[in-house]
């Protein structure tokens, strides 16, 4: 920073010379502060984007992005299924359209005396039901979605080396559920496919490493 043109020094300094030295140095101050706030938020720009590049190249985050796209899909084609073409057969062996309409009414609404024929005329008359027809329609849904999820996966898991669904057996100790492959329970660490090692890693004593030797 420049001292002031006329070669005075700060003591000599008249008032107009002071308010110029004082502007500069505010001057200054608020360029260094600039550049180091710039400096700063450059760092932080960069390592957020590292960060997040970091996560886009993930493979999980493809993988699940792709997962949540098919799922909305695969829903919207069982409500189809399920609302199309199960729920209207089944409601006309009960006697109503829609399975939504079967409800029962447990307490009147604003017209006591009025007759519901769908849940939204007794919903709309302020009326309590209990929409077990409903419920069904719903549980339709979920046993359909699991048994196409199922479905799907049996068929992708037979391209595979690797099992998607993994089966489990008891264990033959602890009959605790364990792998099927499993040559060793994880609860009670008993030997499956060798019940003799069993018995010998109960035994009391010093142990006896592979190479013969006694250990304490």
């Amino acid at each position: 920073m420049s001292s002031p043109q006329n070669g005075s020094t700060n003591g000599q300094m008249s008032p107009r010379d002071r308010i110029v030295y004082g502007l500069q140095n505010v001057e200054d101050t608020a360029r260094e502060s600039l550049l180091h706030g710039g400096v700063v938020v450059a760092r932080k720009a960069k390592t957020f984007w590292t960060h997040f590049k970091d996560f886009i190249d993930n493979g999980n985050v493809v993988g699940l992005a792709v997962g949540l796209i098919l799922g909305a899909a695969f829903t919207s084609l069982v409500n189809s299924l399920v609302d199309d073409i199960i729920s209207p057969p089944l409601g006309l062996a009960v006697g109503h359209a829609s399975l939504d309409d079967l409800f029962v009414v447990i307490k009147d609404g604003k017209n006591a005396s009025a007759t519901y024929l769908t849940l939204d005329q007794a919903h709309d008359d302020g009326a309590v039901c209990i929409a077990y027809g409903r419920f069904i329609q719903m549980t339709f849904n979920f046993f359909i979605v699991a048994l196409a999820l199922f479905t799907v996966i049996r068929v992708f898991q037979s391209f595979q080396q690797e099992e998607i669904i993994k089966s489990k057996v008891k264990c033959k100790y602890c009959r605790q559920k364990i792998s099927k492959v499993a040559t060793r329970c994880q609860f009670c660490t008993s030997w499956q496919d060798a019940p003799e090692r069993n018995h010998v890693s109960s035994l009391p004593g010093p142990l006896v490493d592979a190479d013969g030797h006694m250990s304490d």
